[in-house]
C-alpha cells in the first residue's frame, strides 16, 4: 500500500477514484487530478499539463493501480470500470484527503 502511495499521482487519483461511479474516463480522471495536482478549476490547467499528466496515467499509474487490483482500466477504451477501495487503503486515503486537500 505505500508503495502503491508513494506516487502524488496515484494518490490523487485513488482520492478522486473513491466513491465515483464507474465507468470513469481518462479524460474526465485526468482534470480531476490536474485540478488536485495544481489546487486550481481543471480548466485552468494547460492542456499541455493536462495531457502530460493523462499520458502518465494511461502508461505508469492506471496500470499500477490495475496490477495491485485496485481498478479495472481498459486500455482500448480509456475507461476505469470498476474500482474497489478496501481496508487498509480507506484509512490512507483519509489522511491523504485531509493532508493534500
Amino acid at each position: 500500500v505505500l508503495t502503491l502511495l508513494s506516487d502524488r499521482y496515484r494518490r490523487h487519483c485513488l482520492a478522486c477514484l473513491d466513491g465515483l461511479p464507474v465507468p470513469v474516463t481518462l479524460e474526465g480522471l485526468t482534470d480531476q487530478v490536474a485540478g488536485r495536482e495544481f489546487q486550481q478549476p481543471p480548466d485552468k490547467v494547460s492542456m499541455i499539463k493536462r495531457t502530460q499528466i493523462a499520458t502518465a496515467l494511461h502508461h505508469t499509474h492506471l496500470p499500477k493501480l490495475e496490477e495491485a487490483g485496485i481498478i479495472v482500466y481498459d486500455t482500448d477504451e480509456g475507461k476505469v470500470t470498476e474500482i474497489t477501495v478496501e481496508p487498509p487503503l480507506t484509512g490512507f486515503l483519509d489522511k491523504i484527503r485531509r493532508h493534500e486537500g
